[in-house]
């Protein structure tokens, strides 16, 4: 995997480099730290942005979600120890976090129940034991559906309900309504690890959640079908994983596939739902 800057990206520091240093609300800040200044030749380091300090995966790339009420502005970044908060060097750079306008969806009252609450807690375990040190991902990202032309105006895996505030994820059209077929072939949109695979939960139905590693995960809702068999099953990107369905609250809402992205430190301190498909745009501009 080469890593490869954009046009306006900033010149390299010694220490590290900030690949993306105007970055949107509902994005994602990607920084690579150089080879000289990770293990074993410094101790701890991970980056400063945002009050938080970011660990590393082992190639020394930090992922960091922009969350859609972000502060707007410029904030300073650095090269520090993780415990401690000692810079390691003194090279910094600034970050511009811009507005991004997203939608807000306005929900009705919800009254949690046990088995609601016991789902979440799998749901957080999932995501607190994925391998943030790793990079499972490799290449580009791809959609998880194929896009099919039904008509002139309507199309199989188009957007039918978008991210914003209250709906952290993508809505994406499986109905085909000259025939009512829905059940369409879901696909990894790259490499990683199965983290969950949840069975009839209250909201989400049936749905996987793929650990790419490095903090990044691509979660897949309301299936009819799983095509994946275990937690921790190796997938490739274009594998097809399940199938789309209706279960969960697609059951009132009609059936489509729900499909988010979460970026997370490893200490959970940072924890964020991003634009799924503006996130493939912008690692596929940064990743070749």
């Amino acid at each position: 995997m080469i890593w490869l800057l954009t046009e306006g990206a900033s010149a390299q520091h010694d220490s590290f480099e900030v690949l993306n240093p105007k970055v949107g609300q509902g994005e994602v800040l990607v920084i690579k730290i150089a080879p000289q200044w990770m293990p074993p030749a410094t101790s701890n380091p991970s980056i400063s942005v945002f009050g938080n300090r970011y660990i590393p995966n082992k190639y020394g790339e930090v992922f960091v979600g922009i969350p859609l009420d972000a502060k707007l502005g410029i904030d300073i970044v650095t090269l520090v120890e993780y415990g401690r908060g000692v810079r390691l060097s003194w090279d910094y750079e600034e970050v511009e976090v811009v507005p991004n306008d997203f939608p807000v969806r306005i929900r009705g009252p919800f009254t949690p129940t046990p088995k609601w609450r016991r789902e979440r807690q799998s749901i957080s375990q999932a995501f607190n034991l994925g391998d943030y040190s790793e990079r499972y991902f490799d290449g580009e990202f791809i959609k998880p559906l194929d896009e099919i032309i039904v008509d002139e105006e309507r199309m199989i895996g188009e957007e039918s309900s978008p991210f914003g505030q209250g709906h952290n994820g993508i809505d994406l059209t499986t109905m085909d309504p000259k025939t009512g077929k829905h059940k369409r072939p879901v696909k990894a949109i790259n490499s990683g690890k199965v983290a969950l695979i949840a069975r009839n939960y209250s909201t989400e139905g049936n749905m996987v959640i793929i650990d790419h590693g490095s903090g990044i995960f691509s979660v897949y809702m309301h299936l009819s079908k799983f095509l994946v068999s275990k937690v921790g099953q190796t997938v490739k990107g274009g594998d097809v994983i399940a199938m789309s369905g209706d279960t969960g609250s697609a059951k009132r809402g009609g059936a489509h596939l729900h499909f988010s992205i979460k970026v997370r430190s490893k200490d959970g301190k940072s924890d964020v739902y991003i634009d799924p498909l503006g996130f493939i745009a912008m690692m596929n501009q940064l990743v070749k």
